[in-house]
């Protein structure tokens, strides 16, 4: 019984420590996982344990290696591909996307959530 209650107070206190964090994008210790404001563009996940940056549209993803993250004051800048470029606040809240087919860019606008590795880990 103690050591249930020991591990009750412990988990919660990880949970609360994790909860009270604002990570942001630069950390990189997660995941960001974005969606796009408009349902025909691909969504995004962004992980910084693998250096990995996917789109997924509802058919393919497509897997680019991340380049390092670029400060830019309070915004973030994310290449990736030869041409592909995300620019974001340092919280995720909004972000742009652009990539070029052929000579033609496209540009994209939505949002990202932080999933750190405890909340993945945990959610798992």
């Amino acid at each position: 019984m103690r050591v249930m209650m020991v591990i009750s107070v412990l988990m919660t206190v990880r949970l609360v420590a994790t909860a009270a964090a604002d990570p942001a994008i630069s950390d990189a210790s997660g995941q960001w996982f974005c969606l796009p404001d408009n349902p025909r563009h691909p969504q995004i996940q962004i992980d910084f344990v693998e250096g990995a940056y996917r789109r997924c549209d509802q058919h393919i993803c497509s897997i680019y290696a991340l380049s390092p993250v670029e400060s830019i004051g309070d915004d973030i800048r994310i290449t990736f591909g030869d041409d592909g470029v995300l620019d974001a606040r340092a919280n995720g809240a909004r972000y742009t996307e652009t990539v070029s087919v052929g000579r033609t860019p496209i540009v994209s606008h939505g949002s990202c959530e932080f999933k750190s590795l405890d909340e993945l880990y945990l959610e798992g």
